[in-house]
């Protein structure tokens, strides 16, 4: 249970409210979003694929729910709640690229080509 906390929170942070109109999503969340990417986490990779209809899956079907993109932000929901991670910007397929969570620590993203 305690590497599928940590697998979620990697995937998962604490939700701000989101505007009413979102901002179309960033460079790097589109490149996110249209090619899915590999995540390193701990001592544990795993996939993440985001479909068109707003909906995602990862780690070998370990999570799975909805999404929702404003700017460089994707907030994801599931069985397990939901949260928002900002994500640099001008990242493309084929990028490896890291960002700091705070349950995790140090997370590795690498945009599939």
């Amino acid at each position: 249970m305690k590497l599928n906390l940590a697998l979620f929170s990697a995937v998962m942070i604490a939700a701000p409210a989101l505007a009413q109109t979102a901002a179309p999503a960033s460079d790097t969340v589109k490149a996110m979003i249209d090619k899915g990417v590999v995540m390193r986490v701990m001592d544990f990779e795993g996939e993440v694929i985001y479909t068109a209809d707003g909906k995602f899956s990862g780690f070998d079907g370990m999570f799975s729910g909805t999404y929702t993109v404003d700017g460089p932000k994707l907030c994801t929901t599931s069985d397990m709640g939901s949260g928002c991670q900002e994500y640099p910007d001008g990242k493309k397929p084929g990028d490896t690229f890291t960002i700091e969570m705070d349950q995790v620590g140090e997370v590795s993203i690498t945009i599939k080509q």
